[in-house]
């Protein structure tokens, strides 16, 4: 039986909660329509990157399961089946191929970081003209460095660079080999929501330190990983996060994995490549 396990880290105090061996429940599981509403100064995160990088796509838990923690987030899907948007309280799915849909919920996700956005600050969005140059002034324009931060820009782009994988079958490849046959586009002139997640940098291991983005058209019908980006205007949102939560799965097939070595190298290879087959967008 498969058994799951729950970290909340609470940034100034660590708190470990133990997987308790399975047995009969004191009380009832909450159901949905009576479980308690997330915390909104908690990220949740299901699963650790480095078990993504290794190849580990099955998924660990069903999206309305997911959605119970947040209304705003990124991951993929289980069979690492393209881009998992998560925004306004929806899941959306953007495959290999560019489709972008809403998933259905007999789907599940192997990695997500999701949240209840519940804004702390906006500002305008600065026109930058690269991807590198909006990182560099929200870290000016937020100093919470050890904090993780939700951000959410709603603009105009002059153009915007995504990619997203094909659906993968077992016996999986790990993440780098697999995002060498990526998909990548490019849209100009599009309007539409940046959903970012700025992690610390001693999640190394655990999540993708710094920033992590992806991106839904306001029609629903372009989406991906950002690569870069040239903004036109828009407005920053963003929520700072005292609070991490970490899904794991018990499973003896993720206990028997290494999860210790260093990815960080080929972390930011996939994170940042544009290598892969390129297609005309927008």
């Amino acid at each position: 039986m498969m058994t799951k396990c729950s970290i909340p880290i609470y940034l100034g105090l660590l708190s470990l909660s133990a997987c308790a061996p399975s047995g009969p429940a004191a009380t009832p599981a909450a159901t949905p329509a009576t479980a308690p509403a997330p915390d909104t100064d908690r990220i949740t995160q299901v699963s650790v990157i480095n078990a993504l990088m290794v190849g580990r796509y099955d998924g660990v838990m069903p999206i309305p399961e997911m959605l119970r923690y947040g209304d705003f987030g990124l991951g993929t899907l289980d069979h690492l089946d393209g881009e998992l948007i998560v925004l306004d309280g929806k899941a959306f799915q953007v495959r290999g191929d560019g489709v972008v849909s809403e998933v259905s919920p007999g789907r599940s996700t192997p990695f997500v970081v999701i949240t209840p956005f519940d804004s702390d600050g906006e500002f305008a969005c600065p026109e930058v003209a690269g991807l590198a140059d909006l990182d560099a002034r929200l870290v000016a324009a937020l100093p919470q460095k050890n904090n993780f931060v939700a951000i959410r820009v709603d603009g105009r782009f002059a153009s915007i660079t995504v990619r997203s994988v094909r659906r993968q079958e077992p016996p999986y490849k790990p993440l780098a080999e697999v995002a060498e046959g990526q998909s990548v586009w490019t849209h100009k002139d599009v309007a539409g929501t940046l959903v970012g997640v700025r992690s610390p940098a001693w999640v190394v291991g655990l999540n993708v330190p710094g920033y992590h983005w992806h991106f839904l058209s306001d029609d629903r019908k372009l989406g991906g990983h950002v690569l870069d980006l040239r903004v036109r205007d828009g407005r920053v949102r963003y929520d700072v996060c005292r609070d991490w939560l970490v899904k794991l799965d018990g499973s003896t097939e993720f206990n028997s994995t290494e999860l210790g070595r260093d990815l960080s190298r080929e972390l930011r290879k996939v994170e940042s490549s544009r290598d892969g087959a390129s297609e005309k967008g927008r």
